[in-house]
Formats: structure tokens, C-alpha cells, sequence
């Protein structure tokens, strides 16, 4: 029971932690952010996939589709416009309901030519930039995906959308130090973002420095939010018996906080070792 548990109070963190940027991202290799599902909103996780709902769709062979000029028309097409369509292929190729392995090698490779196609009309284009990057990370590429937001970070030094696209990437790698330091770069940019603040808190919990992340969580929660929060982190890892002590003091805090107690007996039913004959005592006798 308590695997389940651990998986469950894994498998919650990230739908507080990045509720902006779609943690469709992040389950490309199966990568779990911190499923915190903190007392502080809507718990509920969305299902369904790409294409809505469970139903394989029918696909016919892979097709490159290429932006259609109207007849007479001289205007190029624009960076952004080739972008769409390979972020569009790249959705498509990572749906795992809709393609075979093989449709997904010839979608991606489509994909990346309408990246690099976008970038002949760009060199500096933003979408481009971090389309590769995703696609690149999706690919389990590092030193590509890297190389690719680098160049959209010497491009748009002052943009948090580029900063925080790194820090995504360096999640799938699970690289925590890496995504601290990319999120400190959008914090710059954005100093009040929440969704940021959260996100450095879980990956300094991920380096084990727990002081930091608490102080961190302090900025966007309370301080019953931000135990409940590094008790389900601790929890996720193995170290149960931390976990539970910070949920105890998550519930000290704020004795109104449901999700705390829930997980304290939770937890507690689970290290608990179950008594399978009434009739004998705990010193092995009978009555």
C-alpha cells in the first residue's frame, strides 16, 4: 500500500506546480514534477488526450505538409508560420494513441526541416528556436536541445518564456540544478511569478536542500501549504517518516488543513502492520 501511496502523492505535485504550462511536456518520458496537490485550489487532475478521450484515431500515411502559396502571391512565408506547422507535426509524432514508432521517426524528421526551414527565414526566431529545443528534449538530445536554447537565449536574453522553456528541458533530463538556475533567470525577468517560485521550490527540494526550498515555497504559500508540499516531495522520494513529519507540522499550522490530515492518516494506516487474529496479544500469547 504504501507504493501506491508514494505513487499517488508523486503523481499529484505538478498540476500546482506548472499549471500554465501544460504538463503534457513533462510526460514525454514519463518525467513527474512535483505532483503537489496543495491546499490552495482546484485538486482535480484533467484526463484525456491529444486528441480528446481514449478513441485511436484512423491515420493514413505521413504526409509532409508544406505552408500553400496562393497562385500570383510573391510574399515569403514567415519564420512563425513554418514554426506552427512543425510544432503542430511534433504534437502529432508524441500522441501516443494516433502513430506506430515508424510514422513518429518521419513525423519528427518533418518537424525539425520546418524548424530549421523557419531559422533560414530567421536565424533569431524565437519560436523556432524553442520549437527545436522541445523537440530536441522530446528526442532525449541534450547537447542539441541545449545548443538550440542557447542560441534562443544569446537571441532573446531578456525573454522569461526562454528561461523557463530551459528549465522544462532540464526537468526531462532531471537536471535540478540546471532548472533551479534557469528559473532564477525568468524570476529575474518575472519576480512575482508564482508558477516560478513553486517550480524552484520542488527543484531545490530535489537536491535535498530543504531549508532553501521551504524559504522559496514561503514567498507563494503558507507555511502549512509549503510542508504539505515538501511532506509530499519527501514522501515521493522515500523518505517517508520525514515526509510525515512535515505533514504533522503542515496540520500543526493550519489544523484546517484537509489534505494534510488526510495524508498523515494515510500514511500512518500504511506503516501501521495490520493484526490478522484478534486473539492474539502483543506479546505473541493468547487469551
Amino acid at each position: 500500500m504504501e507504493g501506491r501511496l508514494r505513487l499517488w502523492l508523486v503523481a499529484g505535485l505538478a498540476a500546482v506546480v506548472l499549471p500554465s504550462v501544460g504538463c503534457k511536456f513533462f510526460q514525454k518520458d514519463e518525467t513527474t514534477l512535483p505532483n503537489a496537490t496543495m491546499p490552495m485550489g482546484n485538486q482535480q487532475a484533467n484526463s484525456g488526450g491529444w486528441f480528446g478521450g481514449n478513441k485511436k484515431p484512423a491515420y493514413g500515411p505521413v504526409q509532409e505538409q508544406i505552408p500553400v502559396r496562393v497562385a500570383g502571391e510573391k510574399k515569403e512565408f514567415k519564420a512563425d508560420t513554418y514554426s506552427a506547422f512543425a510544432d503542430a507535426e511534433l504534437e502529432m509524432a508524441y500522441d501516443e494513441n494516433a502513430r506506430p514508432d515508424a510514422d513518429r521517426d518521419s513525423l519528427i524528421d518533418v518537424s525539425r526541416r520546418k524548424f530549421q526551414e523557419a531559422l533560414k527565414r530567421d536565424p533569431k526566431s524565437k519560436s523556432a528556436l524553442l520549437g527545436l529545443g522541445k523537440l530536441y528534449t522530446w528526442a532525449g538530445d541534450r547537447d542539441r536541445a541545449m545548443q538550440a536554447y542557447s542560441e534562443a537565449q544569446k537571441a532573446h536574453p531578456t525573454d522569461k518564456d526562454v528561461a523557463w522553456s530551459i528549465s522544462r528541458s532540464c526537468v526531462k533530463f532531471e537536471d535540478w540544478t540546471g532548472a533551479a538556475q534557469a528559473c532564477d533567470a525568468a524570476l529575474k525577468i518575472d519576480p512575482e511569478n508564482r508558477t516560478y517560485m513553486k517550480a524552484k521550490g520542488y527543484f531545490l527540494a530535489r537536491q535535498e536542500k530543504w531549508d532553501a526550498a521551504f524559504d522559496t515555497l514561503l514567498n507563494v504559500m503558507s507555511e502549512s501549504e509549503a510542508r504539505t508540499f515538501l511532506g509530499r516531495t519527501l514522501v515521493g522520494v522515500g523518505r517517508t517518516q520525514d515526509g510525515l513529519a512535515q505533514l504533522q507540522m503542515a496540520v500543526k499550522a493550519n489544523p484546517n488543513n484537509e489534505i494534510a490530515q488526510n495524508l498523515v492518516a494515510q500514511i500512518t494506516e500504511a506503516s501501521t502492520p495490520a493484526t490478522t487474529n484478534p486473539d492474539v496479544q502483543l506479546t505473541g500469547g493468547t487469551r
